[in-house]
């Protein structure tokens, strides 16, 4: 066979490979099995902010951070990442050129005790994008810890 020949019955068969790789994903062949949902969603955050995760999903935390204000916003959320839970006031660890900045949070509508559901803080080391820091919490007696930007999450 020759080389002509050769390109004029391959040439065909190459456009069509080609044209298989578009940007839709090929449907499932008829009968075919359908991926399942991921059985592992994660909860919206309720109020817009980003959702943290704590531990193996014990709780979250949902992040407010306004850079302009230098402030910032956070829910102590159940493992449905919705049900509020009142705690003591969290602290963030932010990182800045002299070194780590401590901040304490307050209370938005304490109880008698000092716990709440949402708290609120605000300083010049919060005027960064993004945030690198940690915050601590401690929920039901269990001291926990995150970083402020939420990790990516993989399955």
């Amino acid at each position: 066979m020759r080389t002509r020949d050769l390109s004029l019955w391959a040439m065909p068969l190459l456009l069509l490979a080609v044209g298989g790789c578009g940007d839709k994903p090929a449907a499932p062949a008829k009968g075919a099995a359908t991926p399942a949902a991921d059985v592992h969603a994660h909860p919206e955050a309720p109020h817009g902010g980003e959702l943290l995760e704590l531990g193996e999903e014990e709780a979250h935390l949902e992040l407010i951070h306004d850079s302009k204000a230098g402030s910032v916003t956070v829910y102590v959320l159940g493992k449905d990442g919705k049900t509020p839970i009142s705690v003591a006031p969290p602290t963030i660890v932010v990182a800045t050129k002299e070194g780590p900045k401590e901040i304490t949070l307050t209370a938005v509508n304490p109880k008698a005790d000092g716990t709440a559901d949402t708290f609120k803080g605000s300083h010049a080391a919060l005027m960064v994008e993004p945030l690198d820091g940690r915050i601590r919490v401690t929920i039901a007696g269990k001291a926990f810890q995150s970083p402020l930007e939420a990790a990516p999450h993989n399955h």
